[in-house]
């Protein structure tokens, strides 16, 4: 095992796989230990479907992430930063050395004693969440001599939080596998029907174990599938790419586009940094971990 550093938002990140019994849960964990400033300090993160966790390992709380929407609630030392269905900004100055968790879409229903949709576009210190133990975890991480060490007891945090009991229902992870399969926004009442519910029913589910509802949840996985059509870098044609990425028009593109990244499709182009940034990043498939293991104790 190589570790190898991946360069994030003007910094270096470690990043690793879960265990066998997170991975159907959590995407990635990841380490940070703070940020060097070069190309500016503020940074749009982009809402991108999923929770995530974030502790700091600095003195202090974690305050680098405001809404510029609204209220987005929690400035505290460890975070669950909720689903997101809107543009945030990252002031990097301000993110020194953390840890974090990125989970998979409705990975953190396990995790939880209550309903996802209570944490829409919200940060929430995480001691209201899983009680005393989180300042003793904070402590163990922070004295935890190496980044190897901080993985696996992090690790074992989550999995004495893991409710295997907390099952999504059947009806929300074929809805979640449709969304993934699909570029266009299938109708509501048509996935309802084939998964057996009510229109009613079968949203109620989604929205409390995703944390949205499944027509904004598919438009941020439609969104999502815009950026990566994007990323390479290549001239765009973007009448083209609204079809291909299943809207209507490029209107319509342009219109969504501006809604989740407060940018037009051309100016988040021409930005510094296209991709996207942290957390952002940290949340896309195609980012390679430096550590591969099967179980806690593979390090």
């Amino acid at each position: 095992m190589i570790p190898n550093l991946v360069l994030c938002c003007d910094g270096l990140v470690l990043v690793a796989r879960p265990s066998v019994l997170l991975a159907p849960h959590v995407e990635k964990l990841w380490y940070c230990d703070g940020h060097r400033v070069v190309n500016g300090t503020q940074q749009v993160l982009l809402p991108d479907g999923r929770f995530q966790l974030a502790i700091s390992l600095a003195e202090g709380p974690i305050s680098a992430l405001t809404d510029p929407m609204g209220d987005g609630g929690g400035i505290a030392p460890s975070l669950l930063i909720g689903i997101r269905s809107r543009f945030n900004v990252l002031d990097t100055t301000k993110l020194r050395s953390a840890m974090g968790v990125v989970f998979r879409p409705g990975g953190v229903h396990a995790f939880l004693g209550t309903l996802t949709d209570a944490f829409h576009n919200k940060n929430v210190s995480l001691d209201l969440i899983w009680g005393s133990m989180v300042r003793s975890l904070r402590d163990r991480l922070r004295t935890a001599n190496d980044p190897a060490e901080k993985f696996r007891v992090l690790e074992v945090a989550l999995l004495d939080h893991l409710n295997e009991r907390l099952q999504l229902s059947t009806a929300v992870r074929y809805a979640l596998e449709e969304f993934a399969r699909r570029p266009e926004i299938p109708r509501v009442r048509e996935l309802a029907h084939e998964a057996g519910l009510s229109r009613r029913r079968f949203s109620q589910l989604f929205r409390e174990q995703i944390g949205l509802t499944p027509k904004l949840y598919c438009r941020l996985q439609r969104f999502q599938n815009t950026l990566k059509l994007i990323a390479s870098g290549a001239s765009v044609d973007w009448a083209q790419l609204a079809l291909a990425a299943g809207y209507c028009d490029q209107a319509h593109l342009a219109h969504e586009f501006h809604d989740f990244s407060g940018l037009s499709p051309s100016a988040y182009l021409a930005s510094p940094s296209p991709s996207g940034s942290f957390f952002h990043r940290l949340s896309q498939p195609h980012l390679v971990p430096i550590f591969t293991r099967q179980h806690p104790q593979a390090f």
